[in-house]
């Protein structure tokens, strides 16, 4: 390296010139440092191109005995002794430009020492003009080194390990950038200068001071472009938390002006809070940003107390006024007055009429009552592609299935404890549920006062139905909105009406050989639980048991106890589920066990699904083509279109759904709906309904008449594509695998269908 060095020293000293002289001029034009810290930089680049170059000049006129090579020698050498503790000076007084730009006023004795010596060593240089204790030249003009020509480089091996040690001790003050530039520009002169020591004919020192100042231009560079990034950081969050507080304070207006508007309309109150925070959740599903989110919020909130009129006043915001004017199309285009269809319609005001739809539906007042969730949910699903965006209502229908917004009425999970009827059925409780865990339910009775004659007839009785919302009605209306239905009316003193149960079985026990009912008072006790299709009631009173038997139509159907009575007041009522349940043998079988699968079966075992999932076929392989064949039908009082059988694609140790292992990959029922992706597998599903679809009506007797269906599956490595077409129904989805398997099981379940003359091809 040193050989290189010495055959191209003056092309890189001249280089290194040039280039020193570059810096100084872009630091001259420069505006981002600090007045005084520009000059001295961009002196300590003058200095150091003054250094290399006069160095450069010591070699070319070395040995020139012209007068002009006399003269130039010796000057070039005095200049290059003179910038080396020039360079060392400048150096000191940026060092304490840096300090003191760090609020760092402490008078550092170390640098004033480094300032006497490098004036010192400037003052021997001139001395040496005289002495020839450094350098000296011969009678032909040849530089060679004098007696004390080491003292010279104490100023710059010394002095910079001197500024070494404060720079060390307040490097935290310090930006990384300049840091490393000062560490580098002391440093690596310092171990060159020892270098220099045994190197005679090379001035690596001089280069190295050189090379180092250069660095120093570079990383002052980078501590401006850093500077100058953390001030736009900084600019940027400023106007970032100016943005933040106008959108607080334009929220706090819109909702301070909302609840004055519906502050002069008590129907109205919180309608629009609830919208805007329905139409966020929907937004926050669909993977929307918080602005967009936001955004959505406010165009709910408002439009609900300002037409597009009066929101169009807001120039910034024009996506309120669009929200306020296009909510109410329908996503099909029918009958819209402006003319737009599909996603024409602003994207807002598609998210917004889905929420707008759950709160009307939800809605309950002295008019109506609210529409119970699963008729909420169907309706979304028949509405999907006509009258809400099919994504959005999508989004709506998964919210409602995991819950997101609770139950719809306020007293939908509050049982009353006391109850008073005067006329029979005045009043009836909350149903109570019967499951397979046996239940016991307790109260007390007593004759009302009021009605209390010696011929008033008083007791307590039960209503056995089942409806959406857990409560009794009467009214057609009604009955078909919540899907009431009655099984049947019991009295414990042993009378019973059968309703719409198959069958009702009752025994009569009496207690203390007594056959008197006599209007008792006291307390009542019902011990309940149901097994599939049969549920077993043990009514009990001081001097009767009364056990009861109720075949349902069939065991997908939930039963509920209500409490009433006649000239009677209920209370303390109690209820309190057990661990135990009623197995196959503890409920005598009063009625044919209901069964839909009595058909021959195929490759695999048929199944009926009376809940939904509650049963699955085991898991078939499947392979690159494939079909998958059976038959189905839904039961004969199914209600909803998901009333249908469903398929899982899903891994397991033993190939069924729930085994040891188990991963699902995919869920999707033959009405449309699908569980989307998940951690193990990429789903990309779509549903469109082709010419032979009608209407959702047609769909249920459709699936209640049973059909033939047929699923094909195509495999390659770790993707599954799936399509299947029934009454129009056209669903296909591309299901890759995210993990390690590559074996995937396809299962079959649903809800209130059975499955019948399973085939594989």
């Amino acid at each position: 390296m040193f050989d290189f060095i010495r055959n191209h020293q003056m092309n890189i000293m001249l280089i290194l010139t040039a280039i020193c002289m570059l810096m100084a001029f872009m630091l001259l034009i420069t505006r981002f440092l600090p007045k005084r810290r520009k000059w001295i930089l961009i002196v300590l680049e003058l200095i150091a191109a003054g250094l290399i170059g006069f160095d450069r000049l010591t070699y070319i006129y070395n040995g020139d005995n012209s007068s002009f090579g006399y003269v130039m020698t010796r000057l070039s050498n005095f200049l290059v002794f003179s910038l080396t503790s020039g360079i060392v000076l400048c150096f000191n007084y940026y060092l304490e430009d840096l300090l003191a730009s760090q609020k760092i006023r402490v008078h550092f004795k170390r640098l004033t020492v480094v300032k006497i010596a490098t004036i010192v060593e400037i003052l021997l240089v001139v001395i040496n003009l005289f002495t020839g204790g450094y350098y000296s030249f011969t009678e032909k003009n040849v530089y060679f080194r004098g007696s004390f020509f080491l003292i010279c480089y104490i100023v710059p091996v010394v002095c910079p390990i001197i500024q070494l040690s404060v720079i060390l001790k307040y490097r935290k003050s310090f930006s990384r950038f300049i840091y490393m530039a000062m560490f580098i520009y002391i440093v690596v002169p310092i171990v060159v200068g020892i270098i220099q020591i045994f190197t005679y004919g090379l001035s690596i020192v001089n280069m190295a001071i050189v090379m180092s100042s250069i660095t120093m231009y570079f990383f002052t560079y980078l501590d401006i472009n850093d500077e100058v990034i953390r001030a736009h950081n900084l600019e940027l969050f400023s106007l970032k938390a100016e943005q933040r507080m106008m959108k607080d304070l334009f929220g706090q207006t819109a909702e301070a002006f909302t609840k004055a508007v519906e502050e002069c309309d008590a129907k109205s109150k919180g309608k629009a809070k609830k919208a805007a925070d329905i139409a966020r959740k929907i937004a926050e599903e669909s993977g929307k940003s918080k602005d967009e989110c936001e955004e959505v919020y406010y165009a709910a909130l408002l439009h609900k107390v300002a037409s597009d009129e009066v929101l169009n006043g807001i120039k910034d915001y024009p996506y309120l006024a669009e929200t306020a004017r296009y909510c109410k199309d329908r996503y099909d285009g029918k009958d819209n007055k402006s003319g737009l269809v599909g996603d024409e319609i602003p994207e807002i005001a598609r998210i917004v009429a889905v929420a707008d739809a759950w709160c009307f539906y939800t809605e309950e007042n002295k008019e109506r009552k609210a529409i119970p969730n699963v008729v909420i949910r169907e309706e979304f699903l028949k509405e999907a592609g006509a009258k809400f965006d099919p994504h959005f209502s999508k989004v709506m229908v998964h919210l409602m299935d995991i819950q997101t917004f609770g139950q719809i009425s306020a007293t939908e999970d509050k049982l009353e404890t006391e109850l008073s009827c005067s006329n029979y059925r005045e009043n009836v409780s909350l149903g109570i549920p019967v499951s397979r865990n046996i239940t016991k339910i307790s109260f007390k009775s007593k004759i009302l006062k009021e009605n209390e004659t010696e011929a008033t007839f008083s007791a307590p009785s039960l209503v056995i139905f089942d409806s959406f919302d857990k409560h009794v009605y009467e009214t057609e209306k009604l009955i078909e909105s919540y899907r009431y239905v009655e099984y049947g009316e019991l009295w414990f003193d042993g009378h019973s009406i059968s309703t719409n149960a198959r069958n009702i079985e009752v025994k009569v026990k009496e207690k203390n050989g007594s056959d008197k009912w006599n209007n008792p008072e006291g307390l009542y006790t019902i011990i309940s639980g149901r097994y599939e299709d049969h549920l077993k009631l043990d009514l009990e009173t001081e001097n009767k048991i009364v056990s009861v038997i109720i075949a349902l139509s069939d065991s997908s159907k939930s039963v509920y106890i209500g409490l009433t009575g006649e000239n009677c007041q209920l209370s303390d009522i109690k209820v309190e589920e057990t661990d135990k349940q009623y197995g196959e043998n503890d409920i005598p079988r009063i009625s044919e066990k209901v069964s839909y699968i009595d058909r021959i079966e195929a490759d695999i075992p048929n199944i009926q699904i009376n809940s939904p999932c509650g049963v699955y076929t085991d898991g078939i392989k499947i392979k690159e083509n494939m079909t998958l064949a059976f038959h189905t039908m839904s039961f004969p009082e199914s209600s909803f279109v998901w009333h249908c059988p469903s398929i899982v694609l899903f891994y397991s140790e033993d190939g069924k759904v729930g085994g040891p292992g188990y991963r699902e990959y995919a869920f999707i029922k033959l009405d449309g709906e699908d569980n989307g992706s998940n951690d193990y597998a990429e789903n990309h599903f779509s549903m469109n309904k082709k010419s032979a679809f009608q209407d959702w009506s047609e769909w249920k007797n459709f699936n209640k008449a049973g059909f033939d269906c047929e699923i094909e599956f195509q495999k390659k490595d770790k993707t599954v594509v799936f399509h299947t077409e029934n009454y129009g129904i056209n669903i296909k989805n591309t299901t890759t695998i995210l993990d390690e398997n590559n074996l995937i099981y396809v299962a079959l379940t649903g809800d209130q269908c059975a499955i019948t003359d399973i085939r594989m091809r």
